[in-house]
């Protein structure tokens, strides 16, 4: 009986669509697969039929908060990934985050290391991945897991270290659980933070599974451009610090952020 589930987030004619959806048909232990999506088309439900997929569609220009509880409700297995149309995973994605979710009891979510995709050029050591991974080293230092909640916020306190498209999710352990409709960029660093008060463990995978797609057209790269992600790191970084601090580290935050502001060729 399998027990994941992969909802792919399709947002209009993505020229990458298929090729993530190959990689979720090519993992070493199969789930099942959907499409959720807020902007129906010929070319969605074409590659649908092509591998045999059931299509969900919702109503469009809610936010991405709602695209994704829309994704959640979809799911019916213990654990969900919330697949970004664009990215790709490694074959043993599933696998091996099930062992790792598997080894506690209280699991809510697991998490892996990833690499960039750039003009069909993979590449790792940027200075955002270097950061995230100074931040995992830092509160981490002894096992790949933090339970109590003074650790997981401080995780997140410094920025999100959490790639969102990398996340399994335990529904068992998140039964309550929506993506807050209050942001409209860092929708998963919030989903992270509420998550950060919930009895439970963080598990981080340092294996690199999954290879992130950064184009002109994907949400990062839109929120940067019309610098509404500025905006939205102030409005979190208020959470944990004071606003003088809060400031200073999004003033921070920001210059990481240069590697996603590519040109594409």
């Amino acid at each position: 009986m399998k027990n994941h589930s992969f909802v792919v987030l399709a947002y209009k004619d993505s020229p990458y669509l298929e090729k993530c959806i190959a990689s979720l048909r090519n993992q070493s232990i199969e789930s099942n697969i959907y499409i959720s999506t807020s902007t129906p088309s010929a070319y969605i439900n074409r590659i649908a039929k092509k591998y045999n997929i059931e299509v969900f569609v919702t109503e469009a220009g809610h936010g991405l908060a709602h695209d994704y509880n829309f994704g959640l409700q979809h799911a019916k297995t213990k654990y969900l990934t919330l697949v970004h149309q664009d990215d790709l995973y490694m074959e043993d994605y599933t696998e091996v985050c099930l062992r790792y979710a598997e080894k506690f009891k209280d699991t809510l979510i697991c998490f892996t290391d990833y690499s960039e995709l750039v003009n069909l050029n993979e590449r790792s050591g940027t200075l955002l991945l270097n950061v995230k991974l100074m931040m995992f080293r830092f509160f981490m230092p002894f096992k790949n897991n933090i339970r109590y909640k003074f650790w997981k916020r401080g995780l997140l306190s410094f920025g999100c270290p959490i790639s969102a498209p990398t996340v399994m999710y335990n529904l068992e352990k998140l039964t309550e659980f929506q993506f807050s409709t209050d942001f409209l960029c860092n929708v998963d660093w919030e989903a992270w933070r509420y998550m950060s008060g919930i009895e439970g463990r963080f598990v981080f995978i340092k294996e690199k599974l999954l290879k992130k797609r950064i184009h002109l057209e994907s949400a990062t790269s839109n929120g940067l451009e019309n610098s509404l992600r500025k905006k939205e790191d102030i409005k979190m970084f208020m959470k944990f610090w004071p606003p003088f601090f809060a400031n200073f580290l999004a003033r921070l935050y920001e210059i990481s952020y240069k590697s996603n502001q590519i040109k594409e060729i």
